[in-house]
C-alpha cells in the first residue's frame, strides 16, 4: 500500500516557491492550498502546480484548508508570526530562512513548537548536518584530522565577470533590503551554518556592519507577477532566468546593512572571521580568496576550488579508509556531487544536495516517522542568534556573547 502524501499549504508565492519548492511538492505531496496577498500569483501557482485552493488571507487558509503542514515562504518580517499561527493550529512547518530576525522571536518559536509537539524544519539545510558530506567533515574535525584549530575564514567567492546579482539581489525590497528583512546578514545564514556544521557551536561574535549602497534601483515587483502569469511549464518557472536582464525601475532606500564583518569565537576554541555581503565588481579569473578555509596545527581544510573539500594533514591515519587516498601533493579530496558544468547560479547544481528537495523530503519523513528534523528549531535558533549577534555587536560596538547552542549536534 502506498504511503499517503502529506497535505501541504504554502504561504508566499514568490520566486523561491515557484522555482524550487512547488515543482517538488506537486509530485511528492498533496498540494492543497497556496496563499499570497496577490491573487494573480495564487491563481498562477494553482494553475501551474495543481493546488486545489487559493487564499489571500493566511488566517483563513489555516482555519479552512485541510492541511497537515505549512511551508512559510514569505518575507523575513512575517516568518515568526506566520509560523506561530501554524503551530498554534497544530500544523507542521517548513520555515524558509531566516527563522526570525531577532533572538526573542526565535525563542518564542522554539517554545511554541516544543509545546505543540509538531515538527518544524528551519532552512537552509544546505551547509548543515543534514548534508552527509558536512557530517563527514564534522566527524573528521572531531577525530583530530586538523589538530587544534588556529583560525578560519569565511568569505563569499567573487565572480570573474559582471553579473546582474553583483552587490545584491536585483529584486525584492521586502525580502532583502527593507529594515524588517534584516538585510544581507539575515539573507545569508549559509555562512554561519557552514561554520557551525564543521566547527561546532558559536560562543561569541564581535562585528562591524554598514550600508555600502544606501540607495539602489531594482526590478519592480510587478515584473515577477507578469512572469508567473505567463509561465506554462512548472519545471521552468524560475524567475532567475529572466530577472537579471530586466530593467530596474524601482528606486529603493536600504533599511538594513548590506555588508558585515565579524570575528567568531567558537565553543571548541577556534577563532575566525566571517564576511557577509556581496562584492560589487568582479575578481580575476582563478582568484581563490572566497570560500571557507580552516587552518589547524596538524592540517588544513579548504572548501571549493573544484572540490567539495580538500584536506591536508600530518595525521594521515585519521583520514577515511574509503579507497580515495591522497593525491601526489598529499591532499585528500572530497568530490563535488553533481555536474558542475551545468551549474547556473543561484540554481542548485544538478545531482548535488538540493536543499529545497532534501528539506521537503526530510520534513515529510519526520512527520511520518515521528522524529525531530536534523535542522530543528534549536539549530535554527542558534544560527539566528549568530546573525542577530552580528548586528547587535555592530550596533553596540561590544562583543556579543551567545546564549544558545545547536542542540542535538554531534
Amino acid at each position: 500500500m502506498a504511503t499517503p502524501k502529506v497535505k501541504v499549504g504554502i504561504v508566499g508565492c514568490g520566486v523561491v516557491a515557484s522555482a524550487y519548492y512547488l515543482p517538488y511538492l506537486m509530485r511528492h505531496a498533496e498540494l492543497v492550498a497556496v496563499c499570497d496577498l496577490d491573487p494573480a500569483r495564487t491563481a498562477a501557482c494553482a494553475r501551474l502546480f495543481g493546488a486545489r485552493e487559493q487564499y489571500q488571507d493566511y488566517g483563513e487558509m489555516i482555519r479552512r484548508a485541510d492541511i497537515e503542514a505549512v511551508f512559510v515562504l514569505t518575507g523575513p518580517g512575517t516568518h515568526a508570526r506566520f509560523t506561530l499561527m501554524a503551530v498554534a493550529a497544530g500544523k507542521h512547518v517548513l520555515l524558509q530562512k531566516p527563522m526570525a530576525t531577532n533572538i526573542a522571536d526565535a525563542q518564542t518559536i522554539v517554545e511554541a513548537v516544543r509545546k505543540a509537539g509538531v515538527k518544524c524544519l528551519v532552512e537552509p539545510s544546505s551547509n548543515s548536518p543534514l548534508d552527509p558530506q558536512y557530517r563527514q567533515l564534522r566527524g573528521l574535525v572531531q577525530r583530530g584530522v586538523l589538530g587544534d584549530i588556529a583560525s578560519f575564514t569565511s568569505h563569499p567567492g567573487g565572480m570573474s565577470s559582471y553579473h546582474g546579482s553583483l552587490g545584491g539581489n536585483p529584486y525584492g525590497e521586502g525580502a532583502f533590503f527593507s529594515a524588517d528583512s534584516g538585510g544581507m546578514v539575515f539573507d545569508f545564514p549559509y555562512a554561519p551554518s557552514q561554520i557551525v556544521s564543521v566547527l561546532g557551536g558559536c560562543k561569541s561574535v564581535s562585528a562591524r556592519a554598514k550600508i555600502c549602497l544606501p540607495e539602489r534601483d531594482i526590478v519592480a515587483e510587478r515584473e515577477y507577477t507578469r512572469f508567473l502569469e505567463n509561465a506554462t511549464d512548472p519545471d521552468e518557472a524560475n524567475y532567475w532566468d529572466v530577472v537579471l536582464n530586466l530593467p530596474r525601475h524601482q528606486h529603493i532606500v536600504a533599511g538594513a546593512p548590506d555588508n558585515a564583518v565579524s570575528v567568531m569565537e567558537m565553543s571548541e576554541g577556534a577563532i575566525g572571521s566571517c564576511y557577509i555581503g556581496r562584492l560589487f565588481h568582479p575578481v580575476p579569473k582563478g582568484f581563490s580568496d572566497g570560500g571557507f578555509k580552516v587552518y589547524g596545527v596538524d592540517g588544513n581544510l579548504i572548501m571549493g576550488m573544484g572540490y567539495f573539500a580538500s584536506i591536508i594533514t600530518a595525521k594521515r591515519e585519521s583520514l577515511p579508509m574509503d579507497g580515495m587516498g591522497t593525491d601526489a601533493e598529499g591532499w585528500y579530496r572530497m568530490p563535488v556531487l553533481g555536474d558542475l558544468s551545468k551549474a547556473r547560479w543561484p540554481k542548485p547544481v544538478p545531482g548535488s544536495f538540493n536543499y529545497y528537495h532534501e528539506s521537503t523530503q526530510h520534513l515529510f519523513d519526520c512527520i511520518r516517522e515521528n522524529r525531530d528534523p536534523v535542522v530543528n528549531v534549536e539549530w535554527g535558533r542558534h544560527i539566528t542568534e549568530i546573525m542577530y549577534g552580528t548586528l547587535e555587536s555592530a550596533r553596540t560596538g561590544e562583543r556579543y556573547v551567545m546564549t544558545t547552542t545547536p542542540v542535538g549536534m554531534v
